[in-house]
């Protein structure tokens, strides 16, 4: 007899992380059973979009499931996981940043299932080429869990704890911070009245730059160049603003002295 994969899911959270995904599942025609969410009026919603039965109690969870995805913030993820008595169902979390070793006293089966993406409610994002990373404490669950991504993805990995928490560090320099970047640029020109939409070309090559390898080889702009009298006119440019001045010496200081220990372009 084969055996029983992946079908009946219950989704625990009803924030950015578990609505995507809850919905993602859904369209992939998995049966999620339930949502369970503290607050009832995102929970309803979203149980609403995947035909699924919402409750407010941890407790009233059914033990029923193939899988319950943790999918709250890192906080709550060690109390709401304390409050579930699911023995040695499988149990696993959506964290970057959290260690699976977290969810040992909740049920003897676990892992973690962690999209790499930035989430927000305001666009559908296609789970088709996001890396989906796992983790399980058994060959069994593991196997489990990638035939449960494949379905999702074509792009999984098998990855642990330490080397998930490298690349979550490495994606909030890759996205968080180019985006605050971003808002930067938006706020000065603003205060000069000037359109972002100038800067769109610009932006959209650099991120083609991004499909290329060695990518300092690809680094323009006055520190990389030693252009001291322009750095020095940003900076007085910047003077009415102290906290980017402060960032735009720290970030050309590391662009100066990268360049210096890795050599020429």
């Amino acid at each position: 007899m084969a055996e029983r994969k992946i079908q009946d899911i219950v989704m625990i959270g009803a924030g950015n992380m578990a609505s995507h995904l809850g919905l993602a599942l859904h369209r992939q025609k998995f049966n999620v059973v339930q949502v369970c969410n503290r607050t009832p009026d995102r929970g309803i919603r979203l149980a609403t979009k995947i035909g699924a039965e919402f409750i407010s109690d941890p407790r009233k969870i059914t033990p029923h499931a193939d899988i319950y995805i943790l999918a709250v913030s890192d906080a709550a993820i060690e109390d709401v996981g304390m409050q579930l008595h699911l023995q040695n169902q499988l149990v696993v979390h959506t964290s970057g940043t959290i260690g699976m070793e977290i969810l040992a006293d909740v049920s003897g089966n676990t892992g973690v299932f962690y999209p790499l993406q930035t989430f927000s409610g305001r666009k559908r994002i296609g789970f088709q080429r996001i890396p989906l990373c796992i983790e399980a404490n058994s060959t069994r669950s593991a196997t489990l869990l990638v035939e449960m991504a494949t379905r999702l993805s074509g792009n999984v990995h098998l990855i642990n704890s330490e080397n998930r928490k490298m690349l979550h560090l490495s994606a909030v320099f890759a996205s968080n911070f180019t985006n605050f970047m971003h808002v930067i640029a938006e706020e000065l020109l603003d205060d000069q009245k000037i359109s972002f939409d100038l800067l769109r070309p610009l932006i959209r090559q650099t991120v083609q730059n991004t499909r290329m390898d060695h990518l300092f080889h690809y680094q323009t702009g006055p520190a990389v160049r030693g252009d001291s009298q322009v750095l020095d006119q940003h900076r007085a440019l910047l003077t009415s603003y102290p906290a980017y001045l402060e960032l735009y010496n720290m970030i050309s200081e590391n662009i100066i002295k990268y360049k210096s220990l890795h050599g020429k372009l």
